[in-house]
């Protein structure tokens, strides 16, 4: 009977007040910000160009090797480890050690991050094994950079 009861009597439930969301929504204003600064830069680069036009080189020629020969910017670092180690270590030549060591290493290093570093805050101050991980990670792919590109 109290369940019947219950069911009579219909109680008044307080309307939740709206939630105010701070932002912008994604369409149409914050995909017409991000449009409009691609528009700017896309024009930006196209008058840079037409202002500053690139010089024509020389005819590509398969059998003259220019010099110095660099490989593409993001390897440049394993270029320069190839430079700087020239130690044999027993069978194994220094060539081969300078080139699979600072790949094996950094990715290596990459993988190994989440296991090493257990710490589940986001901020940076709280995440020192990590930071120092990546400090001593990018000082040592800048080092080998330079190295790469003064000791051609």
């Amino acid at each position: 009977m109290a369940l019947i009861e219950v069911e009579k009597h219909e109680v008044e439930e307080q309307k939740p007040e709206p939630v105010r969301v701070r932002g912008l929504p994604f369409f149409p204003h914050f995909l017409l910000r991000e449009v409009v600064v691609m528009c700017l830069i896309a024009g930006g680069l196209i008058m840079l160009a037409s202002i500053y036009p690139a010089g024509l080189l020389k005819p590509a020629d398969p059998f003259d090797t220019p010099s110095p020969i660099y490989p593409e910017w993001y390897f440049l670092y394993v270029f320069g480890f190839l430079k700087f180690w020239t130690w044999n270590i027993g069978p194994i030549p220094a060539k081969m050690i300078g080139v699979t060591l600072p790949m094996v290493l950094w990715y290596g290093l990459l993988i190994l991050v989440p296991f090493i570093d257990r710490n589940p805050s986001s901020d940076i101050r709280k995440r020192k094994v990590a930071v120092a991980l990546g400090v001593i990670a990018l000082i040592g792919i800048l080092y080998f950079t330079y190295f790469s590109i003064v000791h051609h």
